[in-house]
């Protein structure tokens, strides 16, 4: 119940971090995207948290931008932001943390299985948003755009994220003693019947 507590926590504070990622962005001209941290905070949430917290906080993110909160990119908030040309990549920070966390390794906080997990992550955000992207470019009058030329747009940003994906990860492998006292892997080490010992465990009994 504490652990739940403790993600729960951890949870609104990373929401609170992709938000704030977002707002301190660099704008570019309409259609592209301004440059953000949103998607490194989103991909280092899904590799601490897992699948299930990542899908919480992203999705409290993107519920407080919906309802109007100036939680996107830009100060922007509001439903008409996610029938954007960047809408299918705010919903695809989802996707993102959540691929993140699966892929990750929790138990040993291994960097190569964070690599993997922020990297797939980083695809799952652009097989999301792509095609948004594309087709709400394509509506425009007189104009048509391919598949081929939104993700020849998109490329200087998949270069950048492929570096924050790294960035996480690496991050992730700097505070690795951290994560294996704060954020152990209970539940999948007692379905096997183990013993992970956490903060207030009998690790911490041994050293008062």
């Amino acid at each position: 119940m504490k652990q739940n507590g403790f993600k729960l926590v951890l949870s609104s504070l990373f929401a609170a971090m992709i938000a704030m990622g977002a707002v301190f962005s660099l704008p570019l001209p309409p259609p592209l995207p301004p440059i953000t941290l949103a998607v490194f905070f989103s991909l280092l949430s899904g590799l601490l948290l897992g699948p299930r917290w990542a899908l919480a906080t992203t999705g409290l993110y993107l519920g407080l931008g919906a309802v109007g909160l100036p939680v996107f990119a830009n100060g922007a908030g509001g439903l008409g932001q996610l029938a954007g040309p960047t809408g299918g990549f705010l919903v695809g920070y989802v996707a993102a943390a959540v691929v993140a966390g699966a892929v990750s390794d929790r138990r040993r906080w291994g960097f190569g299985r964070a690599v993997a997990g922020a990297l797939a992550g980083v695809a799952a955000l652009y097989i999301v948003g792509l095609p948004r992207f594309r087709a709400v470019l394509d509506a425009g009058p007189d104009r048509s755009v391919t598949m081929g030329a939104a993700f020849l747009m998109m490329a200087p940003y998949l270069v950048g994220d492929m570096a924050k994906a790294l960035a996480a990860a690496g991050l992730v492998r700097a505070m690795r003693p951290l994560l294996a006292e704060y954020l152990p892997a209970r539940d999948r080490a007692r379905g096997r019947g183990e013993v992970v010992p956490g903060p207030g465990g009998p690790n911490d009994e041994a050293r008062a």
